[in-house]
């Protein structure tokens, strides 16, 4: 939490005095919470809603932190602004007259992992055999301090893949927060 004193008018104050609230403010503001995790491995195929399992850390700041690599508890309150980036191949059963579809979900819930508030969700469809789909969502969210924040996915229209390619799988899947606001007490505070 950013703090700030107030002082009586005309007091003197020290740069020593002053200096928590300066430098620390600003480093909080200048390096906020954040995390990035990529890569989806571990999701070979899915035709139903799955929690997705993030293969590495590409970077954490202020204390992110997962004991299985799905759920991530966020080390500070705040807005934060949240992606979630998922390319995966159509059902290989398709035959270009029906709509295949996919989505994804970001959630958050207690620091119990209790309950499961949905934040963000995105959907895109393809007619294109042999394809690569990608959804993405996006957007600012409330989280309190310990909450847990997980994306899923869900696949309609057959079984959905993770996308094969010379690229691996982390270079076109990711999932982040960066807080935005540390002090907001919810979205519009």
């Amino acid at each position: 939490m950013l703090t700030y004193p107030s002082w009586p008018s005309r007091q003197l104050v020290s740069a020593a005095e002053l200096n928590p609230y300066i430098y620390e403010n600003n480093s909080r503001l200048v390096t906020p919470s954040a995390f990035r995790v990529k890569g989806l491995e571990s999701t070979d195929e899915f035709a139903s809603r799955v929690e997705l399992k993030w293969d590495l850390w590409d970077f954490e700041r202020q204390g992110w932190t997962s004991t299985d690599m799905k759920r991530f508890r966020c080390p500070a309150s705040g807005t934060y602004f949240i992606n979630a980036n998922l390319t995966f191949r159509p059902p290989a059963a398709m035959d270009g007259k029906k709509t295949a579809m996919v989505d994804a979900l970001v959630h958050s819930s207690g620091r119990d992992g209790s309950g499961s508030t949905p934040l963000l969700k995105s959907l895109n469809n393809t007619k294109i055999i042999g394809s690569y789909l990608s959804v993405n969502t996006s957007g600012l969210a409330y989280l309190a301090e310990g909450d847990l924040l997980y994306a899923t996915a869900a696949g309609y229209g057959g079984t959905w893949t993770k996308a094969t390619s010379e690229n691996k799988s982390w270079s076109m899947n990711a999932f982040s927060a960066i807080q935005m606001a540390p002090d907001a007490k919810g979205l519009g505070e």
